[in-house]
């Protein structure tokens, strides 16, 4: 399950929940929060939902700025809507998801209440991503530094890439990370 925000798109709801429901069936939940459309759905290929996206832009003739969320647990989402939410108020047109906003605006006023959903969804610590990154992301060096076993390590990084979608191992959204710590 993921959700798609489409800001101030209430006037086009009944459009873009038509061609929603021709791409994934009627398994698809709306609702409208302060002019937003929100769509709940099962659909994996972001890269199709991106390009409806850009065609609903085309078609109503408007800048469209979009959130396309995580696979995520259904608890999750709660959480990730929430932030998804405040991001959009900080962006302008595009389609974006965590951590390309993140990219985009690097300096929001919400960042602990971000890195916090993440730390709190993963069971990884501030000093773990801040070790790794000191180590500039080598998992044998990092793994010593910390005093724990490399297999450990890899555990904790693949659990971080498979519950949050960051993967520290790679430099962007290691870069992402120690931002939202540094800001702490």
């Amino acid at each position: 399950m993921k959700f798609i925000i489409i800001k101030n798109c209430k006037e086009y709801e009944n459009e873009i929940t038509d061609i929603f429901k021709q791409l994934v069936g009627s398994n698809l939940n709306v609702k409208i929060v302060n002019n937003d459309y929100i769509a709940y759905l099962n659909y994996e290929n972001n890269q199709d939902l991106i390009d409806i996206i850009y065609a609903f832009e085309n078609s109503f003739m408007t800048s469209i700025c979009a959130y396309i969320s995580n696979d995520k647990e259904e608890d999750r989402l709660v959480d990730e809507e929430k932030i998804a939410i405040k991001l959009l108020d900080s962006l302008n047109h595009g389609v974006y998801t965590l951590k390309t906003a993140l990219l985009e605006n690097p300096r929001i006023n919400f960042q602990k209440e971000i890195l916090d959903y993440i730390l709190n969804h993963t069971n990884i610590s501030i000093d773990f991503i801040k070790e790794f990154v000191k180590y500039d992301l080598n998992v044998s060096l990092a793994s010593k530094s910390m005093f724990i076993h490399r297999n450990t390590m890899m555990y904790k990084l693949d659990k971080l890439k498979a519950e949050s979608g960051f993967d520290l191992r790679n430099f962007k959204d290691a870069y992402i990370l120690y931002m939202l710590i540094s800001t702490k």
